[in-house]
């Protein structure tokens, strides 16, 4: 694939997959109507949902790791519309969203449940914030003294010899924590929808993962919407 076209080709990827998503939306729906007797077609909806979920982001770890200088792109994604990309948190949804909709779901939660899932709560935050620092370092490395002298050095000469690659070195650098920083996030996301959904039984993991779901749609539609405005 090349380095140009990696972002349009995830894009492109996107479309089906999002035909799929919706599909699944609608039995997760379904399936949320099911009484006690349903729970193995109820498991069997989650599980096909969540390798769903999982094959979007292993595509868009590809395309962020053949991204090269488009891997910014994936931080301000024009696949989510400008309110999306206001509320995303390192190119996507925070993790610990998860814990809001799964409170706003789910009303029947026994004490123990409520009980791990503040433990992973914190434990989500945590990483969270460990997310951020290396993240937060990666952009501070834009600022060191190399990379800004030699940025100033371009913008007010030109380049001479040895510095065009001394800018390129930097913002290889910056390209590849770019591209870390996304996979951790990503990872996190994946982990945390997958840790919750174990402590959910199966009638509580369709109604969080369909809401989930109807989220992730929505924006996608209001990308939709407001492209036929513009």
């Amino acid at each position: 694939m090349p380095v140009t076209s990696s972002s349009q080709s995830f894009s492109s990827f996107v479309n089906g997959w999002l035909i799929r998503h919706r599909y699944f939306v609608e039995q997760l729906t379904c399936a949320s109507s099911f009484d006690e007797t349903n729970q193995e077609q109820q498991q069997s909806l989650v599980t096909q949902f969540l390798s769903h979920c999982l094959q979007y982001y292993q595509e868009k770890s590809s395309a962020v790791s053949l991204a090269g200088d488009n891997v910014f792109t994936f931080f301000c994604p024009p696949w989510f519309t400008s309110y999306a990309r206001l509320i995303l948190w390192v190119g996507d949804f925070k993790p610990s969203l998860v814990f809001k909709l799964t409170d706003s779901t789910v009303d029947d939660l026994t004490r123990h449940q409520r009980d791990r899932l503040s433990s992973l709560r914190l434990e989500t935050r945590r990483r969270e914030r460990d997310v951020m620092r290396d993240f937060a370092l990666v952009q501070q490395s834009v600022a060191d003294p190399p990379v800004m002298l030699a940025a100033r050095r371009v913008g007010a000469r030109g380049m001479v010899d040895g510095e065009e690659s001394d800018l390129e070195e930097a913002m290889e650098v910056l390209r590849r924590g770019m591209a870390r920083a996304m996979n951790s996030a990503d990872e996190l996301r994946c982990s945390t929808v997958g840790k919750v959904v174990e402590i959910l039984t199966s009638s509580q993991a369709v109604k969080v993962l369909r809401t989930i779901g109807e989220l992730h749609l929505r924006l996608r539609e209001l990308v939709g919407l407001e492209r036929d405005h513009q």
